[in-house]
Order: C-alpha cells, then structure tokens, then sequence
C-alpha cells in the first residue's frame, strides 16, 4: 500500500526520529557536532529555521518552522547525509533510524509554547541533568550561534516551573491529532464531544470552557452556547490559565507535599487550594488570589476554615484587615468557633 503524504503547509513543525530498535545515533561530542552541522548547511539549502532542539543519545527533537513546502526533501536530506556519515565512522551497514521520521503539525500557540518546554525538557526527564541549560545538546543552552536558530521562542520561555501532567497531556493530544487540507488551509480534524456536554459534566463553569478549548473548541463556538461575548469567555480563559499557574508556582514550593507530586489544580478543586493559599502562601500570592477568585468566594472557605484556628491568629488578622476591611484585633479570633472542627465534634457525637 502506498504511503499517504505527509501534509506540508508551512508553518511550525515538531519532528521526532529514533535510532533502529532504539540504538544510539550519537556516541560522541564529534557525533552530536555533524549532526548540527548538517542541519545548518540543509538549512541554507531549503531555508527553515529551528526554533528549539534536542539531541539524545538514540533520539532527536526539533521544532522547526519551514517557509516552503518542503518539509520531507528537508529531513530525507539531514537523515540521508547523517546515517551515511555514521554508518562509514562505525563501520556498520543497514538503516540507523527506526522508520519514516514522525512529524506533527503545530497548529496552535498554546502547543507551539508547550513544546518548546517538552522538548527542552528532556534532559531532565531522563535524569540526565536537573535543571534548564546545562545540558549542552539543546538549545537552551545556548552554546551555539548558528544561523539556523532562531531563539525568540527559546527567550520568552519561562522555565522555572517543572514540566507538569496538563502539558503532558496537551503533547500527546498534539501527537494524536490529525489533519486534512481545505481551501488550501490546514485543518485539524476533531470528533468532538457536543458542546452541552461539557458543561453537563463540569460543575466548573471555568473548567469546562477550558477543556472545550482544549478539545478544539473556537471561543466563539463557546461564547455562543453560554450566550457570552467572546471578550467575557477571553477573560474567563485568562482568569483560570492565571489560577493553574499560581497552583503550578505553591506546587512547585512543596506547599501540597501531603499529595501526589503529579495532582494538578483541576483535582485538588478551588476550595482545598484556597485554604492552602490562604495558610502557606506569601502576600503577594493570597492578594493574586483575592483578585482570581473574588472577596465573596474566599472569605466563605476563610470563614468555615481559618478564622477559628488559633494557630493563624496573625493570619487571620491580616486577612480582616487587609482584604475584607475589617476592623478587628487579634482577640476577635480568640472567641470565633471553628466550624470544620464543630461539624467534626457534631459527626462525632
């Protein structure tokens, strides 16, 4: 059966080729070198530029933009050029990669900025290095300064926070995608669940709006269900993208050590993360929180949880005075019952 072909529109494209059952395709630094320089010459060829690399030992990474649609004469050219450069240094015969390089369509920003972290990440998921940079064979390392390169994503990345399940999970949607060309457009088919159901199954009205976004959702298809603008659904996505990174940066600080190191802000629920917010985050953190969730929504968890603890009294004067406008002293809270731990004493009883 012949090989379908490969769509190559121009644009973003994340390619992945592995080594014949997994075996090394770099051995040494020389190895790694040829690979690089190969790329630059084929960049100077058929002019596309990379955007983020990494070179493993048995596999490689590249995000690559082409300007034309060349996309298969590019990599047939690099992987040509290198397996017989390999093949003649090891005295081998045979193919040195495992198949037809694989090749995904980027066909959004928020995958484009997610796989740039994936991709450099890498090292460190592999336990080779621990942090962004240090391994010499990507591109946030910054050790080479070749015309090929292109860092304009590569700086406006922020990796200080650790690769997490939800971009994980936006990867592999990315790899299981599939697309067909329409009017001479790019067009990601999607079997998509109706738009009812996420709203049916998300109490969440944040929650499902994301996940229809997610699935393929337009913002406009959304704000036409809920009979919103699309301005009200821009500013709904803003708001919880800015929540799941603020549970991203109180994760990443050990604050919720007492749970799985992979749960992610949709499971632990707005409640839970308010209360812990409220108890080990920093000021500027409960003050971003206020902002996020709103007066009403925190001080109904601060009420029920806080206020009664004796052991956040200064806290809880804080919390009164600076964001609820309370004019209280500390002996306030000496008095207030606890009402988690009354309805604990009541189910007791």
């Amino acid at each position: 059966m012949a090989r379908k072909p490969r769509i190559e529109k121009n644009g973003f494209y994340h390619i992945l080729n592995r080594g014949v059952a997994r075996s090394f395709i770099f051995k040494n630094e020389q190895d790694y070198l040829k690979f690089l320089e190969i790329l630059q010459e084929a960049s100077q060829d058929y002019d596309f530029e990379i955007y983020s690399y990494c070179l493993m030992g048995n596999h490689y990474h590249l995000l690559i933009k082409i300007k034309k649609e060349n996309l298969s004469t590019i990599m047939q050219k690099v992987n040509s050029r290198y397996s017989i450069y390999f093949n003649h240094k090891y005295k081998r015969v045979g193919p040195l990669w495992q198949g037809r390089f694989k090749s995904w369509f980027v066909y959004d920003e928020v995958y484009l900025k997610t796989l740039v972290r994936y991709i450099e990440f890498n090292p460190i998921k592999a336990n080779i290095v621990n942090e962004i940079g240090i391994y010499r064979w990507s591109m946030s390392s910054c050790n080479f300064k070749l015309s090929m390169l292109n860092f304009e994503l590569i700086d406006v990345t922020d990796f200080d926070t650790k690769f997490n399940n939800n971009e994980e999970m936006r990867v592999e949607e990315l790899f299981k995608s599939k697309f067909k060309i329409e009017e001479n457009k790019t067009i990601k088919k999607i079997e998509l669940k109706s738009i009812g159901s996420y709203f049916e199954l998300n109490e969440d009205r944040e929650l499902a709006i994301y996940l229809a976004v997610i699935d393929g959702y337009t913002q406009s298809d959304i704000a036409k269900h809920l009979n919103l603008s699309n301005v009200a659904i821009s500013k709904i996505l803003k708001i919880y993208k800015q929540k799941v990174t603020l549970f991203n940066k109180l994760k990443n600080k050990g604050i919720f050590w007492s749970y799985s190191k992979d749960i992610t802000y949709k499971e632990i629920g707005d409640r839970l993360f308010i209360e812990y917010l409220l108890k080990y985050g920093d000021f500027y953190d409960i003050a971003l929180g206020f902002r996020l969730f709103g007066k009403r929504q925190i001080k109904k968890v601060w009420e029920e949880i806080l206020v009664g603890d004796q052991r956040f009294i200064k806290l809880n004067l804080m919390i009164a005075r600076v964001f609820l406008d309370m004019s209280v002293e500390s002996d306030y809270f000496k008095g207030v019952k606890n009402a988690r731990f009354e309805k604990f004493k009541l189910l007791a009883s």
